[in-house]
C-alpha cells in the first residue's frame, strides 16, 4: 500500500510539472503575441506620422526632375534656335516621372512699326485672308504679302480712306505684311507671329505639376494654384552712346508634332528652320500686341512685368522724363505696348526662331 502511495505521489508531482511548464509556454506565447502587437501598432503610427513627409519628399523630387528636364530643354533650344536651317542637335532625356507634350499655338504676337518718320500706316486685320490699311500721308503704293510658304505683292493707289485688301495667303502660324511707297522705300511692316512650345507634365500628390515652356518663358502651375509666371519673354532695352534708345527681342516658336514617350533614356532631335529678320533699324509709332490663350490670367500678369517701371513712374508722377516700355493706349496693356524714348531714336533688333522637336 505504501509503495502504490508513493507511486501516485510522483505521478501527481509530474502531472503538475507538466501543467507548470504548459502555463509558462503560454505564457510566453502571449507576450510575444503581444510584443508584436505592439510593434505593429507603433510601426502603423510612426508610417501614418511620416506619411505626409514622404509624400512630400517624393513630389519634390519629382518637381526637381521636371525642373532640370526644363533647364536642359531650353540650353538645347537656345543653342539651335540661332543655327541655320536644317541644322541640329540629338538629346536623351529621363522621363521616368514627367512627361512632354505639345502646346501648340498659345501665343499671340502683333508687331507693327512705321520705319520712316514720314508716314504712318494703321492696319487692321479683318479675317484670315483680308485686312484693310490707312496710310496718313497717302505714299504707299505697293504691299507684299508673306506667309511660311508663299509671297505675293499687291499694287495699290494712294488714298486718303481705308483700303481693304483680300489675298489667299491665310496662316495660321504666321504672316508679315510689308508697306512700300512709289520710290521702292520699306515704310512700314506688320506682322503677325502664333508660336508653339511645349509642357512638361509631372503627376504629385493632388494632380499634376505643369511646366510650360513658350517663347523663351516658363509658367508653372500645381494642382491648388493658378498659372504663374516663373520668367516672362525678355523685352531688352539699352541706351546706346547717342543716348537713342534699342529695343531687343526674339520670339521663339518650337513646334512638337506629338508628345515624347516616357522612359529611362528617351531620345529626340530638335532642329532649326531657320531664323527670320522680323526688324532691324529705326522705328517709329511701335505697337505690339500679346495674347496668350493657355490662360486668361498670363497675359495680364505679361503686361504687368513689363510695365512695372511705368507703373512706378506713374505712381510716383515722373512720367515727365520716364524712358521705357508704356501701354500703347489704355493704361492696362489691353490695346498693346510700346517704347517711350523722351523724342530720341529708337532702334528695334527682333528676330524670330523656328524649330522642329521630333522622337
Amino acid at each position: 500500500m505504501q509503495s502504490r502511495y508513493y507511486a501516485q505521489q510522483g505521478e501527481d508531482s509530474l502531472t503538475r510539472q507538466s501543467n507548470a511548464n504548459d502555463d509558462d509556454a503560454v505564457s510566453e506565447i502571449l507576450g510575444v503575441i503581444m510584443m508584436l502587437a505592439m510593434v505593429v501598432t507603433i510601426m502603423g503610427g510612426v508610417w501614418i506620422f511620416l506619411n505626409p513627409y514622404l509624400v512630400a519628399f517624393h513630389d519634390n523630387t519629382n518637381w526637381n526632375s521636371a525642373s532640370n528636364i526644363a533647364d536642359r530643354v531650353e540650353d538645347r533650344i537656345d543653342v539651335v534656335g540661332d543655327s541655320p536651317e536644317a541644322t541640329g542637335t540629338r538629346q536623351a532625356l529621363s522621363l521616368k516621372s514627367s512627361s512632354i507634350n505639345p502646346a501648340n499655338l498659345v501665343e499671340e504676337w502683333m508687331i507693327a512699326s512705321d520705319l520712316t518718320p514720314f508716314e504712318v500706316v494703321k492696319v487692321q486685320e479683318l479675317n484670315a485672308s483680308s485686312f484693310q490699311f490707312l496710310a496718313l500721308n497717302e505714299s504707299v503704293t505697293s504691299v507684299s504679302i508673306q506667309n511660311p510658304t508663299n509671297t505675293s505683292v499687291f499694287e495699290v493707289t494712294p488714298s486718303y480712306d481705308w483700303t481693304i485688301l483680300d489675298h489667299d495667303l491665310n496662316s495660321e502660324t504666321y504672316l508679315i505684311i510689308d508697306f512700300r511707297n512709289a520710290a521702292g522705300e520699306h515704310v512700314h511692316r506688320w506682322t503677325r507671329f502664333v508660336l508653339s512650345g511645349m509642357s512638361i507634365s509631372t503627376a504629385i500628390d493632388g494632380g499634376l505639376n505643369q511646366i510650360a515652356l513658350i517663347n523663351d518663358a516658363r509658367i508653372s502651375k500645381d494642382p491648388s494654384t493658378p498659372w504663374t509666371i516663373e520668367k516672362a519673354p525678355n523685352l531688352r532695352l539699352d541706351t546706346l552712346v547717342d543716348g537713342s534708345t534699342r529695343l531687343s527681342l526674339v520670339l521663339t516658336d518650337v513646334q512638337l508634332s506629338s508628345a515624347l514617350e516616357n522612359g529611362q533614356n528617351v531620345g529626340f532631335k530638335i532642329n532649326s528652320l531657320g531664323p527670320i529678320q522680323l526688324f532691324t533699324g529705326e522705328s517709329y509709332n511701335l505697337q505690339i500686341m500679346v495674347k496668350n490663350t493657355l490662360h486668361s490670367v498670363i497675359s495680364p500678369q505679361y503686361h504687368e512685368v513689363w510695365l512695372n517701371e511705368y507703373t512706378i513712374s506713374r505712381a510716383s508722377g515722373t512720367l515727365g522724363d520716364f524712358v521705357g516700355i508704356t501701354p500703347y493706349q489704355r493704361a492696362s496693356g489691353v490695346d498693346g505696348i510700346t517704347v517711350e524714348t523722351q523724342g530720341q531714336a529708337l532702334f528695334l533688333e527682333i528676330d524670330v526662331r523656328r524649330l522642329t522637336v521630333n522622337a
